[in-house]
């Protein structure tokens, strides 16, 4: 019997917030492994206390810390996604540009150029 880790797709069409969150946290494979089974595409539900008592890196910690505040349009309480981007690598970065984009309508889509 296979076990089901994988995050459940919908046939639902999601939301732009969790499109901008899952975009964040996807740029990760490690970050999306953890909070995958906090997240319920089906119900549109992200269930972050779990997800912040996870023991985050610096730079993963900024990673969930953006994608919550785009999920809720609040700052975390003692929290501060914007000085927490410093510790983002660019991947990281980018996907949290983005997922701005996303989640402000403005329709564009982020790419590096070397």
């Amino acid at each position: 019997m296979e076990k089901k880790n994988e995050l459940q797709t919908t046939q639902r069409r999601i939301s732009t917030q969790m499109r901008a969150v899952l975009t964040i946290l996807s740029a990760d494979p490690y970050v999306m492994e953890v909070v995958k089974h906090y997240i319920n595409l089906d119900t549109e539900t992200i269930q972050w206390d779990p997800i912040f008592k996870f023991g985050w890196s610096s730079g993963h910690r900024a990673c969930v810390l953006w994608a919550y505040s785009l999920w809720t349009d609040e700052i975390r309480t003692r929290s501060n996604p914007f000085d927490a981007a410093l510790s983002l690598n660019p991947k990281l970065q980018t996907a949290v540009l983005t997922a701005l984009s996303i989640r402000w309508g403005l329709g564009c889509e982020l790419r590096i150029v070397s």
